[in-house]
């Protein structure tokens, strides 16, 4: 399967279009506090398996990522909705163990 990509970087799945060639309607997978280690890992872990995923601050909560580098309200993470369910499960799945580790 041929993944394409925004605009914007190679990196970045395309968002899915219903047949009318409209964007397809975004829906919350997570919140989170913004971070790297919790928003910015999650969006790469997503788009690596090409789910496209971007954040929305709620609130106030983009003013204080301007003021202060990151929000206070923490950030929401939102993916296409026919790929909640496979986002949900990828977060919930458990590391497969190293077998050094054995």
């Amino acid at each position: 399967m041929e993944l394409s990509y925004w605009g914007i970087s190679p990196n970045i799945p395309a968002w899915p279009t219903d047949e009318n060639g409209e964007r397809e309607q975004a829906v919350l997978l997570a919140h989170t506090f913004d971070s790297p280690a919790d928003a910015d890992v999650t969006i790469s872990l997503l788009t690596a398996y090409g789910i496209p995923c971007f954040k929305y601050y709620d609130k106030e909560g983009g003013a204080g990522k301007v003021i202060n580098g990151f929000s206070g309200f923490g950030v929401g993470l939102y993916v296409p909705a026919s790929m909640a369910e496979d986002a949900q499960n990828l977060l919930a799945s458990m590391p497969m163990p190293n077998e050094a580790d054995e």
